[in-house]
């Protein structure tokens, strides 16, 4: 397995990537029609009779727990929770706790989902012009937001920043106890630097200042010393004194102490675990040999810790653990059908397996950020304006003759639009060639029949995107739905088609009837 070619700056191998979301779509999910009709619910876990006896063994005065299982299996539950519950992860994203009992999650198109403890989402938390790739809550509203460009900030309840945080690692991913205003850092597994040991730290906590507050634990330094940033990157997760770090590539969960103090470490003998990443060459492109391990960790509502990782060598399932927080011991463990799962669990343990695009269909209106007005001549001639979509669900795409993931999507997107004949449905294709006659080839290649905006180059500014294609749906009163960046295939399509159609039957509907419909 290798990963890009070396250009100074790291990301996991696209094959993977791929193989994960595709994966998803490969799943098949039952999702109760409504909280109202009475679920039939089975146990939250049955014995494992063939789990062995866990084995320990200590290093010097830390305790490491072995266990290839856990004693009991767990039993995902398919059907939407009847009480509380908070996402752990969506579409293989982490979550982070919230004071209320909600979660906040990247929503994949750079903004941070929220959800509150029935899962409904709400008012989402964006960054004009950066890409959001984890967050963190704090006791007095505020979040914690690490940026794909590698800074951390705190915004406000109000959206506002309200102080920029020191920065120890290149490219962080963040975790907090939401009952405090501290957030820990590690190294992000998304994005890394090639640096020589640098003598810093496994995981920095910064105080409600943003300043450096405490340095714990040590890093990993493997043969090939270019590669000390990747070894070191993971999963984090917080729970009051307590950090616990997943590396992505080494079958290990720790916990350590404010103090630096590691109190255990647990693995699972899973064979895809990467000791010694090394660079290889294939043709004339450098790469890194490694397989994914952990994908997430968290704390759930009970106060166990979750893991969330492959199993093995492949990516079209998952692995769930979970763990005694406080031993490490193993408590359950699950196999999932898809390695990028939506999952949600409650005080009692019970793990539900949920379809992600229901849970973002139910944003109520009220907190649907509104969509920024246009007025852009359309290919052919005459004009559009955002007005003229008022009582209509739209869905936007933004693309150009360029980009490549843009021509492979529109086709789909064209395809989409057939399918859904509703008089109440209109596609409008933004294009941002500084050149019309672009994408006026691009229209004729494909033979493609619908609206076709011009942005002649100009949107970007004003709709911050962070790249191409950039999709887009509004509701009947022109505010954002959902949003989409890149093109990830079948799963995208499957996504934007229920959520077109969730919104086609909302009108006329009390918000307690389509919530969880």
């Amino acid at each position: 397995m290798t990963d890009a070619g070396v250009t100074g700056r790291g990301r996991p191998r696209p094959v993977v990537l791929v193989a994960l979301a595709l994966s998803l779509a490969a799943a098949t999910w039952v999702v109760a029609a409504g909280r109202s009709r009475a679920v039939q619910r089975g146990p939250i876990a049955v014995p494992n009779a063939e789990a062995e006896p866990v084995t320990e063994f200590s290093v010097g005065q830390v305790r490491h727990v072995v266990a290839p299982d856990a004693p009991e299996r767990l039993m995902p539950d398919t059907a939407f929770p009847d009480g509380p519950a908070r996402v752990l992860w969506l579409q293989g994203r982490p979550a982070a706790p919230l004071p209320d009992g909600g979660a906040l999650v990247p929503d994949g198109a750079g903004g941070l989902a929220r959800f509150d403890s029935r899962l409904a989402p709400g008012r989402p938390v964006v960054a004009p012009g950066q890409e959001l790739v984890s967050g963190a809550g704090t006791r007095d509203g505020s979040v914690w937001v690490a940026a794909a460009g590698g800074s951390v900030s705190r915004v406000g309840a109000d959206g506002r920043i309200l102080q920029m945080a020191a920065r120890p690692f290149d490219y962080p991913t963040i975790a907090a106890d939401p009952s405090r205003d501290e957030v820990w850092l590690a190294r992000s597994a998304a994005r890394w630097n090639y640096h020589l040991p640098s003598g810093a730290p496994l995981l920095v906590r910064l105080d409600s200042a943003g300043r450096v507050a405490g340095r714990v634990g040590k890093m990993t330094v493997p043969a090939e010393r270019l590669l000390t940033e990747f070894a070191n990157t993971g999963q984090v997760a917080v729970s009051g004194d307590t950090v616990f770090f997943a590396p992505f590539i080494r079958d290990e969960v720790m916990a350590l102490s404010a103090q630096g103090d590691t109190l255990w470490v647990a693995s699972r003998e899973l064979p895809q675990t990467t000791r010694e990443p090394r660079f290889v060459v294939e043709g004339a492109s450098p790469s890194i040999d490694y397989f994914p391990v952990n994908i997430g960790v968290t704390v759930g509502p009970d106060g166990r810790l979750y893991v969330l990782s492959t199993p093995g060598f492949t990516t079209s399932e998952g692995r769930l653990d979970v763990y005694d927080r406080f031993t490490g011991n193993p408590v359950r463990s699950a196999l999932l059908p898809t390695a990028l799962p939506t999952i949600a669990a409650d005080r009692e343990g019970r793990v539900y397996l949920l379809e992600a695009f229901r849970l973002l269909a139910g944003t109520p209106p009220a907190d649907r950020p509104g969509f920024a007005d246009f007025d852009l001549d359309r290919l052919g001639g005459g004009r559009m304006t955002l007005a003229d979509l008022r009582g209509k669900v739209a869905l936007l795409n933004f693309w150009a003759s360029w980009c490549g993931p843009c021509r492979v999507e529109m086709p789909s997107l064209d395809s989409l639009r057939r399918e859904i004949s509703d008089s109440d449905f209109v596609f409008v294709a933004v294009n941002e060639d500084v050149d019309p006659s672009k994408a006026q080839g691009f229209v004729r290649e494909l033979k493609l029949d619908f609206p076709v905006l011009l942005g002649r180059g100009r949107l970007r500014d004003r709709y911050h995107y962070l790249g191409l294609p950039f999709t887009v749906l509004l509701d009947r009163e022109g505010k954002v739905v959902q949003r989409w960046l890149g093109f990830s295939g079948a799963e995208q399509i499957q996504a934007e088609r229920t959520l077109i159609r969730a919104e086609l039957e909302r009108q006329g509907m009390a918000p307690e009837m389509h919530r969880h419909h």
